[in-house]
């Protein structure tokens, strides 16, 4: 009951995505997960992000202390992809609602859909964001 290895895979997907955005990128050799990929603050983006692979086919993104898990890699790989581009775009958003909590929102018309919740459900029915985390630098009519 072992999970596929799928870290060439995610190291395309992440590359593909730094090409399409024209974004550098600092591989992180040093963390404890298989992939870990930071992106500073450039030309496209405001905040710093880091995109990961770890227990082999567990995609993650991060910025600032919010922290996602999307699993398994060949289920989520296409919908992963989509949000780290809506973030890059400006269509995404994290609403921290606590210290590391927060739910990941992408733009649904005129308001915004909730599609992954950070540290725990009770997020979402009892906490109000105390502040949005989104890319300033998005670039329009690329």
């Amino acid at each position: 009951m072992g999970n596929t290895d799928c870290t060439t895979k995610a190291e395309l997907l992440f590359r593909e995505f730094a090409k399409r955005h024209d974004l550098r990128f600092d591989p992180d050799m040093e963390a404890p997960i298989e992939l870990c990929w930071r992106f500073p603050v450039q030309p496209g983006l405001s905040m710093p992000i880091t995109l990961g692979l770890q227990n082999l086919d567990e995609l993650n993104f991060g910025v600032g202390e919010f922290w996602s898990y999307f699993f398994p890699f060949d289920e989520v790989a296409s919908e992963f992809e989509g949000f780290i581009d809506a973030w890059t775009e400006g269509d995404a958003r994290v609403a921290m609602t606590g210290r590391s909590s927060g739910w990941l929102q992408i733009r649904d018309g005129a308001g915004w859909k909730t599609v992954y919740s950070a540290n725990g459900c009770l997020s979402l029915f009892s906490r109000r964001p105390k502040v949005f985390l989104i890319n300033e630098d998005a670039r329009t009519g690329s």
